[in-house]
């Protein structure tokens, strides 16, 4: 504890391909996901969305997206670096460990 450690995350790169007219719904809920918008390019009526957004919010992105773009999006993403996980984030990760391990202490 003396070396104060900090908890890291993965950020991906998230290219998101949706149409046109959905592509603010689509940055509304990557920027809900804690995501930064990097980039928009409107290609006719289709857009392609990129940010960087943490692994963690990405786990049950398919069914979001699916849903907000009638099931005509697509998104690919790839490793980038890693970041600081969010204080109350991380307080929340260190709560729930510590809740673990003592309930494994008892058994």
């Amino acid at each position: 504890m003396e070396a104060h450690p900090i908890l890291l995350e993965p950020i991906m790169n998230v290219e998101v391909t949706c149409p046109a007219e959905q592509a603010g719904d689509v940055i509304g809920d990557i920027n809900g996901r804690r995501g930064r918008i990097v980039g928009m390019e409107p290609a006719g009526e289709t857009a392609l969305v990129r940010a960087q957004v943490p692994m963690a919010e990405m786990l049950n992105y398919e069914p979001s997206l699916r849903s907000m773009t009638g099931g005509r999006g697509g998104y690919s993403m790839e490793f980038s670096y890693y970041e600081e996980v969010p204080a109350f984030l991380a307080d929340k990760v260190v709560k729930e460990a510590r809740a673990e391990k003592e309930k494994a202490e008892k058994h």
